[in-house]
């Protein structure tokens, strides 16, 4: 790629504290959908989302989310008590097991083709990304390589990258990853969670991380 042709995503153009913030909320939405390690701290990770998310409200396209406001909402209207017990069942009931299945599975090959299966060619591919990166998982994660939360840690690792302010093949590489293989899926993801009463805070947040992958990749835009 000629340099003078090049178009560099917009994570690679701004500056260090817009670029650390925009790592913090991917860190975050880790937090939020690993469904390993126990009972969360619902309560703090709703205050992380407002306080994350409102730092954010400065770059196009992250400056009307609906998660601002249903975070708030959700710290006004419930008790910490009652905010982690309920948030937890239905962390629990979107996303990892009920009766009749769940509504949001967080694994891509969920949502390819019609067979709805885990392991299925987006689990492959991302197992080769991995290895290819030298991203060695190990056996106790207890995840399949395409979890969300780990195509997400995959991206953090790329937007990571010294290079990732002036090599072009970076951050054309970055582009791709997101709109061709994260977002068509995460699309599919977002609109089979449902969003009645506090189920809204993971609705928001799905919504919330399409909106920051949208921004992270586009190249057209100027700050």
């Amino acid at each position: 790629m000629n340099q003078a042709d090049f178009n560099p995503i917009e994570f690679s153009i701004l500056d260090s504290k817009d670029q650390e913030r925009i790592r913090e909320a991917l860190r975050l939405l880790i937090l939020l959908f690993w469904g390993q390690g126990g009972q969360k701290d619902w309560e703090a990770i709703v205050r992380s989302s407002r306080d994350i998310w409102k730092s954010l409200e400065n770059l196009p396209g992250l400056e009307n989310l609906d998660i601002t406001q249903s975070t708030d909402e959700l710290l006004e209207d419930y008790p910490p008590k009652d905010l982690n017990l309920k948030l937890e069942s239905e962390f629990v009931g979107i996303f990892i097991n009920t009766r009749g299945g769940v509504s949001a599975p967080l694994y891509h090959s969920c949502y390819h083709g019609d067979e709805n299966m885990l392991m299925n060619k987006p689990a492959l591919e991302m197992a080769a990304l991995l290895e290819q990166a030298g991203m060695d998982l190990g056996s106790g994660v207890g995840e399949p390589p395409d979890h969300l939360c780990i195509e997400l840690e995959y991206l953090f690792f790329l937007l990571n990258q010294p290079l990732v302010r002036s090599d072009p093949e970076l951050s054309e590489y970055i582009r791709i990853f997101i709109q061709e293989f994260m977002l068509p899926w995460i699309e599919k993801f977002e609109q089979q969670i449902p969003d009645a009463g506090v189920q809204v805070f993971f609705s928001h947040s799905a919504q919330a991380m399409k909106a920051l992958l949208l921004f992270i990749s586009r190249t057209d835009s100027v700050i």
